[in-house]
């Protein structure tokens, strides 16, 4: 005959597998989440010393990696862009929906596919010569003449807006990606 402390004793080693058996689920489920959202991987940053460039310039900088655990990657990239705001006109009135066009990309591979885990790597990237947008018109009578018939031709657009993008590009999973805005004058 089993008496009560036997019983006990294996309810308790039950429940204690089947404790360990939901906390390991319970892991998986959240490796599983980190992997697709990214969420809880760690960070990718990129630093710039200083944020500032002259066309024909270089940009030094660092990407900083800092991941929980490693992480199987297929490459690790950093890159230049410039865009431009359009602002788009329709029926002669400008709208108030604009988009973005990239005008300028480079793109710099730091590393293939590896692990990546925790980690710095400095970079280097060169601004192109001729980053000016179109020339200004002159000013008085010719200069409001050539504004507004560049503004029936073409839609309105915005200042170039650089910046310095790093990702860390993982095979089944969500990128980790950081950007910083660089001032190019």
């Amino acid at each position: 005959m089993v008496d009560d402390d036997e019983i006990i004793k294996a309810a308790n080693k039950f429940f204690g597998k089947v404790g360990s058996a939901v906390k390991k689920a319970g892991a998986s489920a959240v490796k599983a989440g980190q992997t697709v959202t990214g969420v809880g991987r760690g960070t990718v940053r990129v630093t710039l010393d200083p944020a500032r460039a002259a066309p024909g310039g270089d940009l030094r900088g660092k990407v900083i990696l800092d991941l929980g655990d490693p992480v199987e990657a297929k490459r690790l990239v950093v890159e230049l862009r410039a865009g431009q705001r359009v602002f788009d006109a329709r029926g002669g009135v400008r709208a108030i929906a604009t988009t973005t066009t990239t005008i300028y990309r480079f793109e710099l591979e730091l590393g293939g596919a590896r692990r990546y885990h925790r980690e710095e790597l400095p970079f280097t990237l060169t601004v192109p010569r001729d980053t000016a947008s179109r020339p200004a018109p002159p000013a008085g009578r010719i200069g409001d003449v050539a504004r507004a018939v560049s503004s029936l031709v073409s839609p309105t657009t915005g200042p170039i807006e650089w910046r310095v993008v790093a990702t860390l590009v993982i095979a089944f999973g969500r990128d980790l990606e950081h950007s910083v805005d660089v001032v190019v004058t």
